[in-house]
């Protein structure tokens, strides 16, 4: 069975008896982040096929110069995402663990864990075309990569969250969610 058992679904491994933390340590930026992107994106492209409309490097390894998590984000934009269920042993068999929502209703999402068994590599997020969340990650991602401002308040609650919830990837989350919402609302601002 592929599945995770109950303490790698929740982010924990057990190894000799204790539970170990996922890190949420942030890392300087990788110059080959683009290219394992790249790599990714040509693999992805064969899973899903024609079901695919678009296949994108979000979140802050897609930023140059951001400090990230080491964690390739990646959108799958799809005509069907009831369609993307019948993937789920493609992916597996790609090394991919299915989430399935995982909380975002419309989405389908398959993380990679890296050697540990506990840690993440890749998280795959995939939408149809026309979901919003989309179009707010890409906006999101947009104006951070033109803003220096946001660009910097960004990196610095990044860190912060990292050296204050190293091993909490919720409060992690949870600590950059307001600079989040107030970058967004900026962007928004500047689109109008």
């Amino acid at each position: 069975d592929r599945r995770p058992d109950a303490h790698r679904a929740s982010g924990f491994r057990e190894e000799r008896g204790e539970q170990m933390p996922r890190d949420m340590r942030v890392v300087p930026y990788d110059g080959q982040w683009p290219t394992q992107f790249e790599a990714v994106k040509a693999a992805l492209a064969a899973i899903f096929g024609d079901l695919a409309v678009d296949i994108q490097h979000v979140g802050s390894t897609s930023i140059v110069g951001m400090w990230a998590k080491p964690i390739l984000n990646i959108i799958v934009l799809v005509t069907d995402i009831a369609a993307v269920d019948g993937l789920t042993d493609r992916m597996e068999m790609a090394g991919y663990l299915p989430r399935g929502e995982r909380g975002m209703a419309g989405r389908r999402y398959f993380v990679k864990l890296a050697g540990d068994g506990v840690n993440h590599t890749q998280h795959i997020h995939c939408y149809e075309k026309e979901n919003p969340m989309v179009f707010d990650m890409l906006l999101f991602r947009g104006y951070v990569r033109m803003d220096r401002e946001s660009f910097e308040r960004y990196k610095a609650v990044k860190i912060e969250a990292s050296q204050k919830f190293r091993h909490s990837p919720a409060e992690y989350t949870e600590y950059k969610t307001g600079t989040v919402r107030d970058i967004l609302a900026k962007a928004r601002q500047h689109r109008e």
